[in-house]
């Protein structure tokens, strides 16, 4: 059984001289990069152990096997960039965490063992990785810093209707985002908050439609707020290149015509999923005989986390932006 359950873009770049190290920060292109780092929740999920088998050319994810322990019944959108849309050899660190927020302190994760964003910089990737050096010799030229989150900080508080604690939220990420710079990283990915307020976990909730309203706003205001962020990053620290790719829109296109996408064209159901695909399939493309169609047809594998074929559609999407 398997276990891994255009567009509105914005860009902003910079190549300004780097400090760090000198004359090589400045963003090389998407072809050059060899280095990828990544940070999240589920959506960004593969398992991977940072005391576990590590990167390397012949096996570019290190452990666990590709595609992972995703929560998309096949590849998510950081194996779609490291196999498919790569255009270099490309090592990937995936250290996103299931069910993680910013800071656990301030939104709570649904286990307490969930490693938040915080937790991912502080405890796995400053003491392991930070700096370029002789065991892991990644340069900030050809590396690329990937953060996705912000579906959990939402899901679980967005009825508190409490700008001051995504203030704390966002204060914490710009911190956060301080120590990887100071780590040597140069150039920045932020995915911006896909709509989950149109999963089915939201759409199925017997309220008239309140908490779809209501949950889609505060999605946008945070991820208004995470271009404020990134803009704010830029312009404080030198030789930062910074993109912020429309996650929101990519979705939000697909679910209303997933011919958008060469890569969703064949979805034939965006709003509900069926319970046989729920925790994964035998194959990536399983029909079961109580479900309308394969699973891949499905948008949704279950109330919250989609299908392989939209992170497919968003790594392409990716890839066009980081062009």
């Amino acid at each position: 059984m398997v276990k891994s359950i255009a567009l509105a873009l914005s860009l902003a770049t910079s190549v300004l001289a780097a400090p760090y190290p000198t004359n090589s920060s400045a963003w090389s292109g998407w072809k050059n990069v060899k280095h990828f780092f990544v940070f999240g929740d589920s959506y960004t999920q593969t398992g991977f152990d940072v005391n576990g088998t590590q990167p390397n050319l012949s096996n570019p994810f290190g452990n666990p096997p590709y595609p992972g322990w995703t929560s998309s019944n096949g590849p998510n959108w950081v194996g779609f960039l490291t196999t498919t849309y790569n255009t270099s050899a490309l090592l990937t660190y995936n250290l996103a965490y299931g069910g993680a927020t910013v800071d656990s302190a301030l939104v709570t994760p649904y286990k307490p063992t969930v490693l938040s964003l915080k937790d991912q910089v502080t405890t796995e990737f400053l003491p392991t990785y930070a700096s370029p050096n002789a065991s892991l010799p990644w340069m900030p030229s050809s590396s690329l810093f990937a953060f996705f989150i912000g579906i959990n900080d939402v899901g679980n508080s967005w009825w508190l209707n409490n700008a001051t604690l995504y203030d704390s939220i966002f204060t914490v990420y710009a911190g956060l985002l301080d120590q990887v710079y100071e780590a040597g990283a140069r150039n920045f990915l932020f995915l911006s908050t896909p709509p989950v307020n149109l999963a089915p976990l939201t759409l199925n909730k017997d309220d008239n439609g309140y908490a779809k309203e209501n949950e889609g706003k505060v999605i946008l205001d945070w991820n208004k707020r995470l271009s404020a962020l990134a803009a704010a990053f830029k312009a404080k620290n030198e030789g930062v290149t910074v993109f912020v790719h429309d996650t929101w829109g990519v979705f939000n296109a697909v679910i209303e015509d997933p011919k958008s996408f060469e890569q969703t064209a064949g979805l034939k159901n965006v709003t509900g999923f069926c319970k046989a695909y729920a925790n994964g399939t035998p194959t990536w493309y399983t029909k079961d005989p109580s479900c309308d169609y394969p699973v891949n047809e499905y948008l949704w594998l279950n109330d919250l986390h989609p299908t392989f074929p939209v992170h497919n559609a968003t790594a392409a999407s990716i890839v066009e932006l980081l062009k």
